[in-house]
């Protein structure tokens, strides 16, 4: 049989479906053309900024390396440049397609402007000041990008240069996100995840890194209970497990959306305890005293990788199962075996939760067991009950 050929990679100007029915259902079709000139120039840049990884540039240790030397400067340079290329493009797309006034109208000129003639026409100026806004922090952006990576303290040190250009690559694609949703929203109520391009996938990473997060928390308590009751000969190998932990978390695919200096903290803690792991014995305090205060900074980051990114995804998630579990309850009244597959089904769609609620999560991980060990109709009936009840005692704030 041969084999399947990889997926092919959309084309870098591509749209979201949602995006491209909008724009075909305009009426102005002078503007919509525009419109999507831009919005192809956003997706390119977007694309650019999302496909460029800087972790394989990252330090790999938290030793001194010399800084950020002339050889990292050469093998990012090419990267960096094809970013800002991408950004400044768009930028000038903006400017083609929208020229900005040459003087702006006002009462304070002498001049007057008359009103819109019609919603139309105020929707188009809307658009106009959203894009001409956006495009100038942006140029701005690019600006302030070059005077950063000139600072002696930027330069002189791998890990800073690196926090440095991930934040800058972030406040990019955030800000270009921003052009595209509030340009599509002007003329229909639209999710941001519908129009802007890869902001679904960006979703996905942080949904999929606060899951990995919740895993890492879990199984670094359970080693701190197992060295709070072993003997302190037996503590030096339970350091050295929570460290190949560590590294295990940041070598996931996941861990691509974890910022430069979160990961900077794992590999600090992580060569702190391979330290620790070299020792005959350790107190019993020791781990604890190490890992502890991690696992509040984990929560805190993932409390705002929720906050930021996730409030909307997870209330969608939520009444997706919430939909789910009304469909299995009709199910169960009318006998049909329906109710097992609609309730494996919400089962999989609630993993996208994960991380939200440790009881959730204690939950959930009993009920992927009971779905995939197959359901009689007294065990769907109890999962179902479970599940509503969990469902609904999530911290939605």
């Amino acid at each position: 049989m041969p084999a399947p050929k990889p997926k092919s990679r959309p084309p870098q100007d591509a749209l979201p479906a949602r995006l491209e029915s909008l724009l075909e259902a305009l009426t102005d079709r002078h503007l919509a053309d525009r419109m999507e000139r831009v919005h192809r120039a956003a997706a390119v840049a977007i694309d650019r900024l999302g496909h460029l990884s800087i972790a394989k540039y990252e330090p790999t240790s938290v030793e001194a390396d010399g800084g950020a030397d002339l050889s990292l400067w050469e093998t990012m340079a090419p990267a960096i440049g094809d970013t800002l290329v991408g950004v400044n493009q768009l930028v000038s797309a903006v400017h083609q397609e929208f020229p900005p006034p040459t003087r702006p109208v006002g009462l304070g000129d002498g001049g007057w402007a008359p009103p819109p003639a019609s919603s139309d026409e105020r929707l188009a100026q809307e658009v106009e000041a959203v894009l001409h806004a956006i495009a100038d922090r942006l140029a701005r952006r690019v600006a302030e990008l070059g005077q950063q990576m000139r600072r002696p303290e930027v330069v002189s040190d791998r890990w800073t240069l690196m926090a440095e250009l991930q934040a800058f690559r972030a406040d990019f694609r955030v800000r270009i996100g921003d052009l595209v949703y509030l340009t599509a929203s002007a003329f229909a109520d639209v999710r941001r995840e519908e129009v802007v391009p890869g902001y679904a996938h960006q979703l996905g990473a942080r949904a999929a890194l606060r899951a990995a997060a919740a895993d890492l928390r879990r199984s670094l308590q359970g080693r701190l209970e197992r060295a709070a009751k072993a003997e302190p000969r037996a503590r030096p190998a339970l350091a050295r497990q929570v460290a190949e932990s560590l590294a295990a978390f940041v070598s996931l695919p996941a861990s691509v959306a974890l910022r430069t200096p979160q990961k900077h903290q794992v590999l600090e803690l992580r060569a702190r305890l391979l330290d620790m792991a070299t020792q005959a014995e350790l107190a019993p305090d020791a781990l604890p005293g190490l890992v502890e205060p991690y696992l509040t900074a984990l929560d805190e980051q993932m409390e705002e990788v929720t906050r930021t990114w996730l409030v909307v995804h997870d209330r969608a998630v939520w009444a997706t199962c919430g939909m789910k579990l009304e469909q299995a309850d009709m199910h169960l009244s009318l006998g049909s075996r329906g109710a097992e597959r609609v309730l494996a089904e919400a089962v999989e769609a609630a993993g996208a939760l994960q991380g939200r609620s440790p009881p959730f999560d204690a939950f959930l991980r009993k009920a992927r067991q009971e779905a995939g060990d197959g359901l009689e109709e007294a065990g769907a009936r109890e999962l179902l009950t479970r599940f509503q009840e969990r469902l609904a005692a999530l911290p939605f704030s």
